[in-house]
């Protein structure tokens, strides 16, 4: 686990770039080793957080021994001594016992190929001096970031959005209207989207390879299976399920440094410790944060899971004081503008247990995978069948629903589900995005992420699976690598191992969520329940108190930062607009912290990472 960058000039001769100062912004990334390397076409830059093989046979840069071929790898390759094996059986020799050395000579030998045959969290580079190009990559859900940008003069890559900003080659790059308007409205950019002009983040499952002479090369080496016709129901699909997380637990916790645990009061993480005791791990200590709101406070459904399974559990009690607290150090973890404040909590959990800990695994991936928000699907897979009918008639039924006292009748006015999805993951609600922002476009021209028309029952529910993957995890996964690499810490998330998401692709909806008591993600619960009798329903943790902090300690910021400007970075506020609403918020009738706070974020992201 560690932190790359690099560029690819097409002419050769230096960029003017001061590549030290670029490495030096990700040493929190890796620090216990850091690399260097160039040619006259190509930069490569590392920084190594050393989890398999500590030795210096693991360094990186990794080249060749013919000379030919470099990289750079961010990640986990946790198939690498099954790779390994088959490449002894071809010939190959190593020299270290890590994946970094397995990856270089896997893409030596089957170049893009190789890519569909690893399991694992990953960005990498790949360099051929020979042929002057440079392949970028990323792994199938996207758990490890990548960034790049095109420019005339060549392309610059990173595991950091601030290091694209940094070279001076960014200076040419104005804000990107489409990326700036797809944060307002959901509080993060989603790839393949980035704040300047001509950047991007490589999706999940992407590569692409530019070549010194300007050509570039784009495809997939993995993507969701969609539409899919489901083959996993009832027993059949918790038997596939739990076997499929049993292995992949025991296949990522390899590792030459101990491994601890992050254990929720919820079902995902649970299950995870659970499956790390069967698979013959039995000594793990795990953590969680535990609070003095009861509302939001999960430490005693947390002990209860860890009293049943045997665990060594660490609890840590925090304020909301040491909460806000951490602050700074979220602002300068978000190298991209970030907008979901329970970050705050993340980087809570990661700064305490990486005191003792590199490694953690963690549940992350098991609400998306399996219908685990069912107050986001339940109702628009219960009435899906209603979007067949003609747009004035469904109007009609939703005032007729409002009389009758059906408070989600509104969803009903919405033209499709996919605007409807769209709407319910907007952070400015009510309409308040388009009177705070007037000029604000709907979306980005080419984004498509809420694109859907379809109103058959089971498409619908394969649909919001497939967008809750493809979008909703990724501010997921970007929360967690930036809270946990903040503090040199890798984070792990077996739910997402491609076993696991393949498996998943298979089960039917109607084996996870019930319409009718609204709780989804069944199959994890029947695994669960044959490890422990304590089971939690309702979904908590510790949350920021991002409403109270707007009212009180970060109002003065709020004011300074956000409420005295015109604009956001090009975009034109509508002020009294602006105005009306905080004070809504400031009177306490109203909670509209979920679109205030990613005004304040971009307002200290822009302070702190802009330098333009």
């Amino acid at each position: 686990m560690c932190g790359i960058a690099g560029e690819l000039r097409y002419r050769s001769g230096p960029s003017g770039a001061d590549w030290a100062e670029i490495s030096k912004l990700m040493r929190r990334r890796g620090p216990d080793d850091d690399g260097l390397w160039d040619d006259a076409h190509c930069t490569l830059a590392f920084r190594r957080l050393a989890i398999l093989d500590l030795s210096p046979r693991g360094h990186q840069p990794m080249i060749d021994p013919t000379g030919r071929y470099v990289l750079v790898f961010n990640g986990e390759i946790y198939n690498f001594r099954e790779l390994r094996a088959d490449l002894k059986a071809r010939g190959e020799t190593f020299s270290s016992t890590g994946d970094s050395e397995v990856l270089l000579k896997a893409l030596i030998y089957w170049d893009i190929a190789a890519l569909e045959r690893l399991n694992g969290i990953f960005a990498l580079a790949f360099y051929d001096t020979v042929k002057k190009t440079l392949l970028l990559a990323r792994d199938h859900a996207g758990i490890k970031p990548l960034y790049f940008m095109r420019d005339d003069r060549g392309i610059v890559f990173g595991s950091q959005y601030d290091q694209i900003l940094r070279h001076p080659w960014s200076t040419d790059h104005e804000i990107d209207d489409g990326a700036l308007n797809l944060y307002l409205r959901h509080g993060y950019v989603p790839a393949p989207f980035a704040m300047l002009s001509r950047t991007s983040m490589l999706d999940q499952g992407c590569w692409i390879r530019f070549s010194a002479s300007g050509e570039i090369q784009t495809g997939n080496h993995w993507g969701f299976p969609y539409p899919v016709q489901p083959t996993l129901t009832g027993a059949e699909a918790v038997e596939a399920v739990d076997a499929a997380i049993r292995d992949a637990v025991n296949r990522q916790m390899v590792s030459d440094v101990p491994v601890g645990a992050f254990l929720s009061g919820g079902i995902d993480s649970p299950l995870v410790v659970a499956k790390i005791l069967e698979t013959g791990h039995s000594q793990i200590r795990t953590y969680t944060i535990a609070t003095d709101d009861t509302t939001s406070d999960e430490s005693d459904d947390a002990r209860q899971y860890a009293a049943e399974l045997g665990v060594d559990h660490v609890v840590e009690t925090i304020t909301s004081n040491q909460a806000l607290s951490l602050l700074p150090d979220v602002i300068e973890s978000q190298s991209e503008p970030f907008g979901d404040y329970s970050i705050f909590p993340t980087m809570l959990v990661s700064k305490f247990s990486s005191q003792e800990f590199k490694v953690m695994m963690s549940g992350d991936g098991g609400d998306e995978l399996f219908w685990g928000y069912p107050d986001r699907s339940a109702e628009l897979i219960q009435f899906a069948s209603v979007f067949s009918k003609p747009y004035a008639m469904r109007r009609m039924r939703s005032r007729l629903r409002e009389m009758l006292g059906h408070n989600k009748a509104s969803s009903l006015n919405q033209r499709s589900i996919g605007d409807w999805y769209r709407v319910r993951h907007t952070c400015l609600k009510h309409g308040w995005l388009q009177r705070v922002f007037p000029e604000i476009d709907d979306q980005h021209q080419t984004f498509e992420g809420f694109d859907y028309s379809g109103f058959d029952q089971d498409e619908t529910a394969q649909w919001l699976r497939l967008n809750e993957y493809r979008h909703h995890l990724t501010m997921v996964l970007l929360k967690v690598d930036r809270a946990s690499m903040h503090y040199s810490q890798e984070v792990r998330v077996p739910l997402l191992d491609k076993e696991v998401v393949q498996t998943a692709a298979k089960v039917d909806w109607k084996s996870c969520l019930s319409l009718d008591s609204k709780v989804g993600k069944q199959p994890l619960r029947d695994a669960l329940a044959r490890h422990v009798r304590h089971q939690t329903r309702a979904k908590r943790g510790f949350e920021s108190p991002m409403a109270e902090w707007l009212r009180d300690p970060l109002r003065e910021q709020f004011e300074d930062l956000v409420m005295k400007r015109d604009d956001f970075l090009g975009q034109r506020i509508d002020k009294g607009a602006l105005r009306t609403l905080y004070d809504r918020h400031l009177s306490g009738t109203e909670d509209h912290a979920m679109g205030l706070w990613p005004l304040l974020s971009l307002a200290l992201w822009q302070d702190h990472h802009l330098r333009r």
